[in-house]
């Protein structure tokens, strides 16, 4: 296998900055994405290696857990989306087609088997893509739309509809995936807000033509209603 040299190593006793790990979470994902363009199946042991790699360490040595690796693999399936923007775009017009293709590509990841704390905490469940196209759909996302996404994670849903032609408003509390979102939609709106307050905290809440979320289970309402007060009349 021919795995890129470390873009952002870590030395083995793992002191990096919080600034790092996005942008080696970032360097993974492109490291895997050619996997996926060939429609290959990312297997443990590629991502594994991938990582160690990217990293500069393995995760037995604290450099990166497997939450990290899947970050990594949603993100390299982010990239893979934008590489079919053509097709994606044609949603509305082939919603099967579309989602058919999508539901191929979430099948080359692995299974989510491991949880972490701060994944509970924040309630960071992420939106697979058949799904996150099903959302789009719903909201009839066209182009020239202003689009926000109150709960971005790593931005599956984001991709889809960037696809459709939508301009994007990002928002992500969680710093780590917030950080490969920043790499991922550099042309975006981006912010680091709590969602449920978004319609007081947001500048440009009022303005959004749609809003498409996944939203956490804990607070929902309150999502749900920060949601509404971003659309604009």
């Amino acid at each position: 296998m021919n795995v890129a040299l470390p873009l952002f190593a870590a030395p083995l006793l793992v002191a990096e900055s919080a600034s790092d790990r996005p942008r080696n979470l970032l360097a993974a994902a492109r490291a895997l994405a050619p996997h996926l363009f060939r429609g290959r199946p990312l297997e443990r042991r590629v991502v594994s290696n991938v990582l160690t790699t990217t990293f500069g360490a393995t995760d037995a040595e604290g450099a990166w857990d497997w939450r990290d690796a899947y970050d990594a693999i949603e993100a390299a399936m982010v990239l893979h989306v934008r590489r079919i923007g053509d097709q994606v775009a044609r949603l509305e017009d082939a919603p099967a087609e579309v989602i058919g293709a999508l539901a191929d590509l979430s099948e080359l990841g692995l299974t989510h088997t491991r949880r972490s704390e701060h994944q509970l905490a924040l309630d960071q469940f992420s939106t697979p893509a058949p799904l996150a196209a099903l959302v789009v759909l719903a909201a009839q996302v066209r182009p020239g739309d202003r689009v926000l996404e109150p709960s971005a994670g790593v931005g599956m849903v984001a991709a889809v509809a960037e696809a459709c032609g939508a301009s994007l408003a990002l928002n992500e509390l969680s710093d780590r995936r917030a950080g490969l979102l920043d790499g991922l939609f550099a042309a975006a709106e981006r912010s680091r807000l709590d969602a449920g307050h978004l319609g007081d905290l947001l500048p440009s809440a009022g303005g959004y033509h749609a809003v498409v979320m996944n939203p956490p289970f804990a607070g929902l309402g309150s999502h749900l209603l920060a949601a509404l007060a971003c659309l604009a009349d």
